[in-house]
C-alpha cells in the first residue's frame, strides 16, 4: 500500500513538534486568559535545541530562556522554549504534561518578575 493511511486533517497526522508547540500554546493561552493585558508585552517561541552553549550560571542544558529586548520596544521580551531539552526532561518525571506547565510557569513568572506560585492558574488560591 502506497501513500498515507489517515488524512492530513485528523490530529494523528500531525508530528510530535506539532504536538508540542500545541500542549505550550494551550497553557500560554489559558495563562493569557489568567493574566490578561501582562502578557502582551511578550513574544514566544518554541526552538529544538538552544543555539548556544549554556550560560556559566546555567546548570546542564536550559529548557527554555527570556531575552529581554532594547527600549524602545513594545515588547519586553522573548520567552523560547527548548522543545527537545523539555521532553528528555519530561520523561524522567511522573506527569509529563505537568513538568512542562512548570518550566512554562517557571519562565513566565521570570519575565513578570515575580513568583510562579503567584500566577500559577492551577495553583489553590
Amino acid at each position: 500500500m502506497r501513500g498515507p493511511t489517515l488524512p492530513q486533517s485528523l490530529p494523528a497526522w500531525r508530528t510530535r513538534a506539532q504536538m508540542f508547540d500545541d500542549v505550550i500554546a494551550w497553557d500560554l493561552g489559558t495563562f493569557r486568559r489568567y493574566l490578561g493585558e501582562k502578557m502582551d508585552r511578550f513574544d514566544f517561541a518554541v526552538i529544538d535545541v538552544p543555539h548556544s552553549d549554556p550560560a556559566p550560571w546555567e546548570e546542564g542544558v536550559p529548557l527554555g530562556r527570556v531575552i529581554p529586548f532594547e527600549r524602545p520596544s513594545k515588547l519586553e521580551a522573548r520567552i523560547i522554549f527548548y522543545r527537545m531539552p523539555i521532553l528528555e526532561e519530561a520523561n524522567r518525571h511522573p506527569s509529563a504534561r505537568m513538568f512542562i506547565h512548570e518550566v512554562v510557569t517557571n519562565h513566565l513568572a521570570s519575565a513578570l518578575g515575580e513568583y510562579p506560585e503567584d500566577i500559577d492558574y492551577m495553583s489553590p488560591r
